[in-house]
């Protein structure tokens, strides 16, 4: 008997033992984030289901758009063909891929997903689809209002949030790859996923040892993914398409941009960063990753330390199933090779991944760690000679700098050298692309589509769509696109139609050479754009021919768009002349110009539109039977706009010249030398609802060296 109540004794004692151990180890799990526990699936699962139900957004894309994303997204027996592929062809069980030549590159099975696509629009199969016919984008998220004060930053395809999981703040992101996601047309009932944690996998090391499959970048200047989970249709059984991520990651204080545009920090933190980034980028180069969209938006800063973010445009050398399951990298040809990526930053773009050339390949994000704001996009993009060059040069020694210019040749021994930050005086805003929407990724495909859609719109009669546009139509780059391909071909005598094209040049001209055009001319100006828009052209036209501090002319960047010296256009200068146009002007090559009209106030789909002055710039193609020919040929198939113009009209001029003529000459007759003009304005003789020329075009011609 009383061993017995020994026994009892000694069990209630372990009992009692085993529930505070428990009751230990239940206090321990609460203290560790959810993603380290061991029930920690679970409780994502939980939180997951209800996160999911919150997401709702709309797409303006098509089922065609989603079936070309989905073939980006494949793996081709050789990744090239992501490159070069130009058309795409679905049969019953494989789809085609053809290359720009016609040529039948691959034949390759059709994944579940696209299965899945073809069954809701069988009229897609046995059809041509073209690679570049992807929509633009203008689909909207439609979130709660308890998400919404959540909001870390917001995109087209890509939201963050702020997410607090316990005592842990953290930025969750959701990314989507298919457009349809989240939408009325795919809900929650065909979506399955794929929860992975960060805690199992290992570091990734040497990019050579890739048979590891079960390694993620781990670096103190990468953004830690804690959680990454892969959503996939229900149908793919097999998981072999990822639509969309959502991340759970390190929240950071703020980003790299807004701490360099508000000059928080002084040069010795800079160093830092700019060491702290510079680590990061050769770790990710050492484990078979390149980043190729290095912003200063895409750096965060933790503690004043950097932390690179965004790996929506890289290449990837390894294949590591780790580095996709955690979210650092996306499955498909397309991130393997850099001519596919058809994407970049304005301002920080590497040439190669919008063409097959090589003529710029700086890290332009160097730059602003070491100068001023206003300085920096001046000294990237402004168009200077020799006698301002020494007058910088004096100030960048000053600063012990002058290894400034070795960041193009990839040595950063500035940051060991450089004293203080370099401020120019002189710096205009002009340059600056202080609009953050103006450093967002852009498609080039869409650069295609919006170039087209300028050169076809009917200027004849002003449409809703161009009265509502709040955006550049990239009218003056194009222009500018079209002298410059004229020139390459006439002057030069070189053809090379696909790799020289209209489009390429644009692509150059807009995301590397002067990123401020993106702004472009705007159709529907507001009053302080005005002056800065009219200016426009000639500044664009300035930075072709001329180096800025930190680049080359626009033209040799161009030049060098083809990456095989023999092919390129031969050694060159660019010069452009602006001319004065009369009644008795002679035509000899295409010239850029600017048209104004009047559009008076008009009531389209219920919505008032007052009385409106646009600008237009556009292309002076040829004089015929007394009027100027305004049209352009060179970015698409369809017929483009013709605008025809007596050359006997006046020309517009804004105010207060034609006042001040006026009042000196008792008309509005502008005399130089033997050429007399008739000027008017909106305020001066104007008919509404007709295109007059400004007096000023501009002609551009490449000489052989």
């Amino acid at each position: 008997m009383l061993e017995f109540s020994i026994l009892a004794i000694f069990a209630t004692c372990i009992a009692g033992m085993m529930t505070r151990a428990q009751s230990r180890k239940r206090k321990r799990e609460a203290l560790l984030p959810v993603w380290e526990r061991e029930n920690g699936k679970n409780q994502i699962e939980k939180w997951l289901e209800g996160f999911l139900a919150k997401l709702k957004r709309t797409s303006t894309r098509t089922e065609k758009c989603r079936l070309i994303l989905a073939v980006e997204r494949m793996q081709f027996e050789r990744d090239v063909y992501a490159a070069w592929w130009k058309y795409v062809q679905f049969g019953e069980e494989k789809v085609e891929i053809i290359a720009y030549d016609n040529d039948s590159l691959q034949k390759i099975k059709i994944t579940e997903f696209q299965k899945q696509l073809l069954k809701s629009n069988a009229s897609l199969k046995n059809q041509l689809i073209g690679h570049s016919e992807i929509k633009e984008e203008k689909g909207e998220w439609q979130i709660p209002a308890e998400l919404k004060t959540k909001i870390i930053s917001e995109g087209g395809e890509a939201l963050v949030f702020s997410e607090k999981f316990g005592f842990f703040e953290t930025a969750v992101r959701v990314q989507i790859f298919d457009p349809f996601l989240f939408t009325n047309n795919f809900g929650l009932d065909l979506l399955t996923w794929k929860i992975n944690f960060e805690k199992d996998y290992e570091k990734a090391v040497n990019k050579e040892q890739s048979e590891k499959q079960n390694q993620m970048p781990k670096h103190k200047n990468i953004i830690k993914n804690f959680v990454n989970i892969e959503l996939f249709h229900k149908k793919d059984l097999k998981q072999e398409d990822c639509i969309g991520w959502i991340t759970i990651m390190e929240k950071a204080d703020e980003d790299l941009r807004t701490v360099l545009k508000d000059e928080k920090i002084g040069i010795e933190q800079r160093k830092k960063i700019a060491e702290g980034i510079l680590d990061g980028i050769v770790y990710l180069h050492n484990i078979g990753i390149v980043h190729f969209d290095k912003k200063m938006e895409n750096v965060l800063l933790m503690n004043g330390f950097p932390k690179i973010i965004d790996f929506g445009l890289i290449r990837e050398f390894t294949g590591r199933m780790g580095y996709r399951e955690m979210g650092y990298a996306r499955k498909g040809s397309k991130f393997r090779i850099i001519t596919a990526l058809s994407s970049a930053t304005p301002g920080f773009a590497a040439q190669a991944q919008i063409t097959i050339g090589d003529g710029y390949k700086t890290i332009n994000l160097f730059y602003f760690l070491f100068c001023d704001w206003k300085s920096s996009w001046n000294l990237l993009y402004k168009p200077i000679d020799e006698k301002e060059r020494k007058k910088i040069d004096k100030i960048v020694k000053n600063c012990n700098a002058s290894s400034i210019h070795k960041i193009k040749e990839r040595n950063i021994s500035i940051i060991r050298e450089i004293t203080s930050i370099i401020s120019i005086p002189s710096s205009s805003s002009h340059f600056c692309l202080d609009d953050p929407n103006l450093t967002k990724s852009v498609q080039v495909s869409s650069l295609k589509q919006n170039a087209t859609k300028c050169v076809i719109q009917d200027l004849e009669n002003l449409t809703k769509n161009v009265l509502d546009q709040k955006s550049s139509n990239l009218c003056v780059p194009i222009s500018v696109a079209t002298l410059l391909r004229f020139a390459i071909k006439n002057d030069l005598g070189l053809d090379e139609g696909n790799y020289y094209s209209a489009e390429k040049i644009l692509s150059t001209l807009t995301l590397i050479v002067y990123p401020r055009s993106m702004a472009g001319l705007n159709l529907n100006p507001n009053k302080e754009e005005t002056e800065f828009q009219l200016n426009q052209i000639e500044l664009l036209l300035e930075r072709l021919c001329k180096k800025t501090y930190l680049m080359e002319t626009g033209w040799e960047i161009i030049r060098q768009l083809y990456w095989k010296e023999e092919r390129q256009p031969k050694e060159s200068t660019c010069k452009f002349e602006k001319i004065l146009l009369h009644k008795n002007f002679v035509c000899s090559r295409p010239l850029t110009v600017t048209g104004a009209i009047i559009i008076p106030y008009k009531r389209i789909d219920g919505i008032d539109y007052p009385e409106k002055l646009f600008f237009h710039q556009m292309t002076l193609d040829r004089i015929e039977n007394g009027e100027y020919v305004l049209q352009n040929n060179q970015f698409t198939d369809q017929s483009s706009t013709v605008i025809r113009i007596k050359q006997r009209y006046p020309h517009y001029a804004a105010e207060p010249f034609v006042s001040n003529l006026e009042n000196q000459t008792g008309d509005n007759i502008f005399i130089d030398g033997n050429i007399k003009i008739e000027l008017i304005n909106e305020q001066y003789y104007m008919t509404r609802n007709r295109w007059f020329l400004l007096p000023y075009a501009y002609s551009l011609k490449l000489t052989e060296v």
